[in-house]
């Protein structure tokens, strides 16, 4: 588990996915069955290493899978096991997915894909990628998103390619395009600001 350190706003959300995938590790080992209550706030922070604000983040995620369920002045309790919220359905995301879980999720996607580009291309294909990314932002060209796949697939790595099949099942990226901080992170080379650039683009967008 990711101890928090800070980072703003976008550092809490993604510690908050690891605090959700956590408890659905203890649900799924047993430790916490259906219809069981979570431990106290404060106890379960503690444990996990986090603040109260961003365990609360991580049930919030659990709730809107259908995972865990919130009773407001009782406590949060195990809704269901996760094997069963994730029963895929026609667009390839589990059934209980809300909206707000698909775009966080396209948005880690995303911000995943930007840091690895920043990392990983070589001069010529970062430079290639980022003329093709500000052609994006001024004319409304190709997706920020399949750009920056493809890019990888380019140069070899394609683990995020089967994840973007899952998440966009319809080959495209919708309103996503790139922003001026995120060309400008790609080409500094800086995957840090290059993952919180794309990740904040995307959760303004909507997804």
């Amino acid at each position: 588990m990711a101890r928090e350190t800070g980072g703003g706003r976008i550092r809490r959300q993604v510690i908050a996915e690891e605090v959700a995938a956590r408890i659905e590790e203890l649900i799924a080992s047993g430790k916490l069955a259906v219809g069981d209550k979570l431990p106290p706030e404060r106890e379960l922070a503690r444990e996990l290493h986090i603040s109260r604000p961003t365990l609360r983040e991580g049930i919030r995620a659990l709730s809107a899978t259908g995972t865990v369920r919130v009773e407001h002045g009782k406590g949060s309790f195990v809704a269901s096991h996760p094997s069963q919220a994730r029963r895929v359905t026609a667009d390839g995301l589990a059934a209980p997915f809300t909206r707000a879980v698909r775009i966080r999720l396209r948005a880690l996607l995303f911000a995943a894909a930007a840091a690895q580009a920043a990392m990983r291309l070589d001069q010529a294909a970062l430079d290639e990628l980022t003329g093709r990314l500000t052609a994006a932002t001024s004319d409304g060209g190709p997706g920020a998103v399949h750009e920056l796949v493809d890019a990888l697939r380019a140069h070899g790595d394609d683990r995020l390619g089967p994840l973007l099949e899952v998440l966009w099942p319809d080959g495209a990226d919708g309103p996503v395009t790139p922003s001026a901080g995120l060309v400008q992170a790609l080409g500094a080379r800086d995957p840090g600001a290059a993952f919180d650039a794309a990740f904040s683009t995307l959760m303004e967008e909507g997804g």
